[in-house]
């Protein structure tokens, strides 16, 4: 391979050199070519080949370059013939055409990361799409930028006068890898004949998408609702899923990302999935959130707003301003700077409009002994809950808060043992699972948005919560 400045002097130096009888050159500009065999390799536009091998081998793959940018590929077999066809070009057709300059470029297709996706799943048959491996966006964005930065309109009339033929789409290409190299292929992936397959989209990308953000999805209520949502069912118009979870640490949230690609696969369907780790209490890193988001799927249509935490049962006059400000910061000012983003997202996407969940707490009803940050953070959340419903209206922006009672958790343990009650005692109180916390999300997300529920509570039936006090 050569640079784009080497490829250029290569190209002079055999136009001059045919031009004065040395040799009689002829030279092939060749875009990406795709679908490449073999292992990947470390070419940053490699993953136009990866988001189609990899999947059809089953294999997972992780794509560093937004899902919406186009790039200029040609297929393998494309590439070839384009090769052969001007090594086999008659000397006087070759003059006629060429002239000085003795380099054309071969016929190509613009394509971008979901188009190429897209086309994937239109050939495989459906029952056996669940064997495809799953494709995850974690984009670059000086890398996809660079890329951004290429010519996707090549001049290629030049191949078509002297006979060379480009792919007809996306789907052909693929087609074209699978049969070519039917040892690359998982043995459970079937494709299927020409004409049979489902018709590829033609809107405009991942925002076809019915997309979702959960914050403090890596665990907790909202790994359990980040499952739930990815199974489907509460999207009105049928779109395909998109899953966006964040949070502190990437680990965790890669974990449950890889649950709802290997779950969504099990149903032969395909979830894509967007890990962006940050700090939400960073206005900042929030804004870096939702500039991914923007970029990767165009749109958001729910927020589940969960991000969390709480300290060990601290009275009010023992409690230090940095526990106050761990508390606050994370329950009240994370849950301002992500729905703020989300309300802007919403409101300037089409179609507009989109559902804000806040995650509450009872405890923004009835305040537990020793809990003043947590129970303060909360009332907040109501507050905020209220004015976004509010403001929200002009734009079909619909928001609504659920108020949690004790959830199975890790760190709801000794809710089992014994929590502190108004009266002085300690006891343990019943908690209710997470697939029921779930449950009530999918439920409020589900809803046309014209309809909302503006707070709900839902808690374990034998709770201490009526009457607490």
């Amino acid at each position: 391979m050569l640079s784009h400045g080497s490829a250029s002097r290569c190209r002079l130096l055999l136009s001059d050199y045919s031009r004065r009888g040395f040799v009689d050159g002829r030279g092939v500009r060749l875009p990406s070519v795709i679908v490449r065999a073999g292992a990947p390799n470390a070419a940053v536009t490699g993953c136009f080949s990866s988001v189609i091998r990899e999947p059809l081998a089953g294999s997972k793959t992780v794509a560093p370059i937004e899902a919406h940018i186009k790039h200029a590929v040609t297929g393998h077999r494309t590439a070839v013939e384009s090769l052969v066809s001007m090594h086999e070009l008659p000397a006087a057709e070759a003059d006629a055409v060429l002239g000085f300059d003795r380099t054309v470029f071969a016929p190509s297709l613009a394509v971008s990361l979901d188009e190429l996706s897209r086309a994937l799943h239109s050939v495989v048959a459906v029952e056996s799409r669940g064997a495809l491996g799953a494709v995850r966006y974690e984009p670059d964005e000086r890398l996809s930028q660079a890329v951004a930065s290429f010519p996707t309109k090549v001049d290629c009339r030049r191949a078509s006068a002297l006979g060379l033929t480009g792919d007809a789409d996306a789907a052909a290409i693929i087609r074209q890898y699978a049969q070519d190299f039917p040892g690359a292929i998982h043995p459970s992936v079937r494709i299927v004949d020409e004409g049979m397959g489902a018709p590829i989209d033609d809107g405009a990308g991942e925002s076809d998408a019915a997309v979702v953000l959960v914050t403090g999805g890596g665990s907790g209520i909202g790994r359990a609702v980040a499952l739930r949502l990815a199974q489907g069912g509460w999207q009105r118009d049928g779109r395909r899923v998109a899953l966006v979870l964040t949070g502190r640490r990437r680990e965790v949230l890669e974990e449950v990302a890889d649950e709802i690609t290997e779950a969504a696969r099990a149903r032969g369907e395909a979830v894509s999935t967007l890990v962006h780790p940050a700090d939400l209490t960073s206005a900042s890193e929030v804004t870096d959130l939702f500039r991914a988001v923007r970029r990767t799927y165009g749109r958001v249509d729910v927020l589940f707003n969960n991000a969390g935490a709480n300290v060990p049962p601290t009275r009010v006059d023992e409690m230090t301003y940095d526990a106050w400000r761990q508390v606050v910061g994370i329950n009240f000012d994370a849950a301002f700077h992500v729905a703020r983003e989300a309300f802007v997202l919403m409101k300037e996407q089409s179609p507009q409009g989109g559902r804000i969940i806040n995650n509450g707490s009872v405890s923004a009803e009835s305040p537990r002994p020793g809990s003043v940050a947590y129970t303060a953070s909360k009332h907040g959340v109501t507050g905020l809950t209220k004015s976004l419903s509010l403001d929200g209206r002009a734009f079909g922006i619909a928001c609504g808060q659920i108020d949690y009672g004790n959830v199975v958790s890790a760190i709801s343990a000794g809710m089992a043992v014994g929590m502190p009650q108004a009266d002085g005692s300690v006891r343990p109180e019943p908690r209710m699972s997470q697939n029921e916390a779930a449950d009530a999300v999918h439920y409020m997300a589900a809803l046309p948005l014209s309809a909302n529920v503006l707070q709900m509570t839902v808690m374990a039936t034998n709770m201490p919560l009526v009457g607490r006090g």
